[in-house]
């Protein structure tokens, strides 16, 4: 029984680690931009470095090459201890409260410069460990300052995750921060556990402690990821929106070359080496369709085929993309073919009040209609059949 849940233990704090590795890496490209983001980032990032150094193929493979186990332990210890240090100095950047950050980076400082110095005065070791029998190494005191400096942080984190969690109206951020505390809360547990340890020495007590720690990473780095996983979802949609409204951009911009802002690119390039952000790229798109179809339509007459109360530019619940997808197919023939512009030029309707999220609804389906072969055959048909024909 004991064997087995040891071995659980490692387990799940192994997918625990690579797991807060893998969200740290995804999470880098953001976080270069963002002070907070990065702040917590660096902080996740400490705590991943120290439990990648309670792996045994990592200390071993760190050992082989310095050739003291006891530098190893330290340096694990020292990056969780300096994890919580940074996360505390996170939760003042975000919260802009508790005592001057200052102050936190001395006493942080002080502290961590205590371990090393409780260490170095400790009898000859060769790892920092509390082994099932005999004293604790270095000593008491290292476990008791490193234990306290976590629980410090940890209780710190816990309150602040729960308290602005019930705050925040963003159903995103108040996931995260759930996330972020119950992993934090695991994290608690873990040297809570080290400090019941201390003076039982319960084989049942570290294969729970492995356990807890590969929660705590798999739950921070689910919080984290959170962000991740939104940002890419946006990514997608963009990169979505600009498939699809390339084949109706590309024709109108060749059709009227002197509303396109920069010189255009093929479907691919755009998509995949972005010129800037693509967000804005979507909206110079939708701002060179709407300047395109302001050109285009005075090369249809107003005796079009089509009634102008048939076509509703940009208005999402009146609109028909379809009529203004053969309008501006026809005017697009019209102006590559060189025809002069219509006196009587067609009028289409655009709404006064319109969000840019409802235009760019719209002439997705006015794109979608203008690609669509169907409809190039049935407005040829319509176009070429005059009305009350059979």
């Amino acid at each position: 029984m004991l064997t087995d849940l040891s071995r659980l233990g490692r387990l799940v704090e192994d997918v625990g680690t690579a797991a807060i590795w893998a969200a740290v890496l995804l999470r880098i490209p953001s976080a270069r931009h963002d002070s907070r983001q990065r702040g917590l980032c660096i902080a996740v990032a400490a705590a991943a470095a120290a439990m990648a150094l309670r792996l045994n193929p990592v200390s071993r493979a760190i050992d082989f090459f310095t050739r003291d186990p006891h530098l190893t332990h330290l340096a694990m210890h020292l990056f969780a201890a300096f994890s919580a240090i940074l996360v505390l100095d996170f939760l003042l950047v975000v919260t802009g409260g508790g005592p001057p950050r200052a102050r936190l980076h001395m006493i942080g400082a002080a502290l961590l410069l205590l371990l090393v110095l409780r260490d170095a005065t400790a009898k000859p070791h060769t790892q920092e460990l509390i082994g099932p029998h005999g004293v604790s190494e270095p000593s008491i005191e290292f476990w008791l300052i490193l234990t306290g400096m976590h629980l410090a942080s940890d209780s710190t984190c816990l309150i602040v995750c729960w308290r602005y969690g019930r705050r925040s109206t963003s159903g995103t951020s108040r996931t995260s921060l759930a996330l972020f505390g119950l992993g934090t809360a695991f994290a608690g547990l873990f040297w809570l556990g080290y400090l019941v340890y201390m003076p039982t020495r319960s084989p049942w007590i570290p294969p729970f402690l492995s356990l807890t720690m590969g929660l705590h990473g798999l739950l921070r780095a689910a919080s984290i990821a959170v962000p991740t996983v939104l940002d890419t979802r946006m990514a997608l949609d963009k990169v979505t929106t600009l498939w699809r409204l390339w084949p109706l951009w590309h024709d109108l911009v060749d059709a009227v070359p002197s509303v396109a802002l920069i010189k255009p690119r093929k479907r691919l390039g755009e998509i995949l080496w972005p010129q800037g952000p693509r967000d804005l790229i979507v909206y110079r798109k939708i701002v060179e369709i709407r300047d395109a179809i302001l050109v285009l339509r005075d090369y249809l007459p107003s005796d079009h085929a089509f009634a102008d109360s048939e076509v509703g530019y940009a208005d999402t619940r009146g609109g028909d993309p379809d009529a203004l997808a053969g309008k501006l197919r026809e005017a697009c023939r019209a102006k590559l073919a060189g025809e002069p512009p219509s006196a009587n030029r067609a009028h289409l309707v655009q709404p006064e009040q319109v969000n840019m999220a409802g235009e760019t609804e719209f002439l997705l389906r006015v794109a979608a209609a203008y690609s669509c072969p169907a409809a190039r055959d049935d407005h040829r048909d319509r176009v070429t059949t005059p009305k009350g024909t059979a």
